[in-house]
Formats: C-alpha cells, sequence, structure tokens
C-alpha cells in the first residue's frame, strides 16, 4: 500500500499532526503505516528495517489483541474500549485505549485495520488516587465509629470513681475536666456523622467507569469468579478470563456488563433492587429458597440465550473450540449438581456486592411467592 500517492497524502498529513497514535495494521499483526506520536513514543525506524509486529508491541497481549483485530476484521463493525499498557523505546510506560476501525478499499474484502490510541494513562492514575482516597476514607470512618466508645468507657468510669473521693473540691474539678473531654469526644461523634455523609456522597457521585455503578457491580462479579477459578486450579494461561478486570478483553468487559444489567432486571421482578450501603456492619441480604430458583433458572435461560445467539449448539462433551456445551439444555434438564451450582451463585451475589458496600433490598414486604410464579415463563 502506498500511503503517499493520490488522495492518501492530505489524509496522512492530517494523521501526522495529530497527538493520539494512528496505526494501520494488517490482518498477521504487522503494522503497514503509523503516525509521528506513536514513532516518537516506539522509536522511528528507518524505511529499510523490518516491519513493527504486533508481538513487539503488545509482548504480553499479542494475541488477544489478535483475536480483536480478527473480530473487527470479520465483522467490519468498529470496536472500541481495548485497553492495554504499552512499553516505549525509552521504558515509560503508557496506558492506552484504542478504537479498531475497519479499513475498507472499494470491491475488496477487509484486510487492515486502523488503530486509534488516545494515551489515558492520567486518567487511569488519577482513578487510582480517587480510589486510595476512598479508602482512606472508610478507614476514618471506622477510627471515627470507635474511637468515641473507646474514649468514652474510661471517661465514665472515671467520674463514677470521682464519687468516692473525700475530696469534693477536687473530684469537682476531675469532673468538669471529664465533662470537657466528654464535649469533645461528641465532637468526634459529630465528625463521624459527617464523615458518613461525605461518603454517601461519594458513593452516590463518585464513577468507576463510563457505566458507573453497573461497572461496579461488574467488577465484582468478576473478582468473585476469579477467586473461584484460582480455588479450583485454572490459571490465566488455561483460562483468559482468569485475569484483572482492567485486562479483559473487551468483549467480555461487555458481556459481564450485560450479566450485571440482567440482574437489574431480574431482581426487580421479584420486587428488590440494588442500593448503597451506608454501613459495612449491616447483616448481608439471603435470598428465599424459592427467590434463588426462580432468579437461578432465569440466569441460566438467559445464558442459553446468549450461547445459542453466538452459534453455540449442545453436545455432550464440551468443545469451547467448536463451540459445543453441556449444558445449553432446559433447567429441568440440567444435572441436580449443576443447578445448585447456579442456586449457590445466586445466593452468593449478596455477598458480592457488599464488598464494594452495595446491597440488595426489598421494595416492600410482601410475598414474592405469587410474583415469581407469575414472571416464571411455562
Amino acid at each position: 500500500m502506498d500511503l503517499s500517492a493520490g488522495k492518501t497524502e492530505t489524509l496522512t498529513d492530517a494523521l501526522e499532526g495529530l497527538s493520539e497514535w494512528v496505526l494501520i495494521m494488517r490482518h498477521d499483526g504487522i503494522v503497514e503505516w503509523s503516525n509521528r506520536a506513536f514513532n516518537e513514543f516506539m522509536g522511528t525506524r528507518e524505511s529499510s528495517a523490518t516491519p513493527w509486529e504486533i508481538w513487539q508491541i503488545f509482548p504480553t497481549d499479542a494475541d488477544e489483541i489478535m483475536e480483536d483485530l480478527h473480530e473487527v476484521i470479520e465483522s467490519g463493525e468498529l470496536r472500541s474500549g481495548i485497553v492495554r499498557s504499552v512499553q516505549g523505546q525509552t521504558g515509560e510506560r503508557k496506558v492506552i485505549r484504542f478504537t479498531a476501525l475497519p479499513r475498507r478499499d472499494a470491491d475488496q474484502p477487509i484486510s487492515s485495520i486502523y488503530l486509534c490510541g488516545l494515551d489515558i494513562t492520567d486518567s487511569v492514575e488519577m482513578e487510582q488516587l480517587k480510589k486510595l482516597a476512598f479508602t482512606q476514607i472508610e478507614k476514618n470512618i471506622e477510627q471515627f465509629a470507635v474511637l468515641g466508645d473507646h474514649l468514652r468507657n474510661p471517661l465514665t468510669a472515671i467520674i463514677g470513681l470521682c464519687d468516692l473521693l473525700d475530696d469534693r473540691t477536687a473530684a469537682a474539678k476531675i469532673q468538669t475536666r471529664a465533662m470537657e473531654i466528654d464535649a469533645m469526644i461528641t465532637r468526634i461523634d459529630r465528625g463521624w456523622i459527617d464523615s458518613e455523609k461525605v461518603r454517601n456522597i461519594i458513593k452516590k457521585y463518585y464513577d468507576i467507569g463510563a457505566t458507573g455503578t453497573h461497572e461496579l457491580v461488574a467488577r465484582a462479579i468478576h473478582q468473585e469468579y476469579i477467586e473461584q477459578e484460582k480455588k479450583a486450579g485454572a490459571t490465566p494461561e488455561s483460562n483468559p478470563s482468569v485475569r484483572p478486570w482492567d485486562e479483559l478483553p473487551h468483549r467480555l468487559k461487555e458481556s459481564n456488563l450485560r450479566q450485571v444489567e440482567d440482574i437489574w432486571k431480574t431482581l426487580h421482578m421479584i420486587h428488590c433492587a440494588i442500593g448503597l450501603s451506608t454501613s459495612g456492619r449491616e447483616p448481608v441480604f439471603v435470598f428465599t429458597d424459592s427467590e434463588a430458583e426462580f432468579l437461578a433458572e432465569k440466569e441460566h435461560r438467559q445464558w442459553v440465550n446468549e450461547r445459542l445467539k453466538k452459534g453455540w449448539t449442545y453436545g455432550k462433551n464440551r468443545d469451547d473450540q467448536q463451540k459445543i456445551h453441556d449444558c445449553i439444555i432446559p433447567w429441568e434438564q440440567l444435572p441436580e449438581a449443576q443447578r445448585q451450582k447456579d442456586r449457590n451463585a445466586v445466593q452468593a451475589l449478596p455477598g458480592v456486592l457488599a464488598k464494594v458496600y452495595l446491597k440488595i433490598v426489598r421494595l416492600d414486604k410482601s410475598n414474592n411467592n405469587n410474583l415469581i410464579a407469575h414472571n416464571k415463563n411455562p
């Protein structure tokens, strides 16, 4: 491809002047062209040098990036939100969010894509600082919560002992000082209450990502998934999903966010919702057996439909490469062990949410059995 020829010359000049990275990458992972911003970070190469390869740019993520790029080429659709950490020629690291756009030539199949990268390093660092600040606020509040009790208990004992003193003048002086200390403790209590208000405001408006609380829930569920998979012996090599949220491919993040959206809708069907927790000491919500059964069956039905839409089929022997799964069957035909696994996942949800200061609340106190029967599909 000759980018300097004809009408592409003006486009090339424009792309060269951008502060964002722009690459044109072939389906085999070879960089056909890159703009000045990318070259300055990665190191400009002589025209006779070997072209950049994706394995040089993303040494640890190349396989996943290639999978993303192939999906873009096959679907012909734009893909955004690909986030990767990249190391430049000086050793400096940047966090880049890429958008992949199919490159179309008239009457030719798509064989390459545009990769546009935006440096979000500062935003990521700011998010980390916000999380650290929020964590510190939580610690301060906990200290406020116990400090008053720790001080007031011995203070009460001191005041009580004053009544045993024969020197009433000295006793009165001690009691006066004790009351001053008690007033200080009261101010600490008020500070704790004010801190609670600040925390609740932060919880209401603090946004971890573009999707806000939905992403917060998705992150919590994904972390629980990682912990369970690691207990079962899984590794990032055997299961690509066993990695931190920020390292997940875009398609897996979207799938998790869709799952959270389904959770919101399904909970509403049993007159429940997800709310903010005002205290880490609240009792964890517990579903009734009928609620857990309903939610587990609903989740399984949604999972089956999602798999079928993606081309999966039923088979006795699971084969992820061939998109064959032994659980793509109606709920009633699932082995009891698998159904219990799904019920356990439902019952674990309140505890997972509690880790990120969220809770499940009932919108009314009526019995939900009739409601479940009404919502349940035949």
